[in-house]
């Protein structure tokens, strides 16, 4: 079965901090940091009332690395490296006039592909913007 991947807990708080505040479906409350939970009338942002509550709202992967590329012209590009064992990695391509660097970055091998999206893009909020 496939699944949605949604950013960790850490990745989540970074996004709040740089003023994500896109509506999902998913999120962190402020009881169970760590613990995934879906929202059961509607989409959660991470204004209002909500913020209050200590609640984080968690995208997807991709909804993040969209953001990304929306607000801050920051292109992530999973890749593949075919040796065995297969291993993941991430180039990062900074084009904002906003950024802290120009530079293009590569992130280190994992073992999958999500793990080096979520490198990415953390990599992207504690470095780049």
């Amino acid at each position: 079965m496939i699944t949605e991947d949604y950013v960790s807990f850490e990745t989540a708080k970074l996004l709040k901090e740089k003023e994500f505040n896109e509506a999902c479906y998913a999120y962190y409350d402020g009881g169970h940091r760590h613990l995934l939970k879906f929202a059961q009338n509607g989409l959660y942002n991470n204004a209002g009332v909500v913020a209050n509550k200590g609640i984080c709202v968690a995208p997807t992967h991709q909804m993040a690395m969209k953001w990304l590329r929306e607000n801050y012209e920051i292109f992530i590009q999973p890749n593949i490296v075919f040796l065995y064992p297969i291993r993941y990695f991430a180039t990062i391509f900074c084009y904002g006039d906003n950024l802290k660097t120009q530079q293009d970055v590569e992130t280190e091998r994992f073992d999958t592909h999500e793990e080096s999206c979520e490198a990415a893009i953390k990599y992207c909020l504690e470095n780049l913007i």
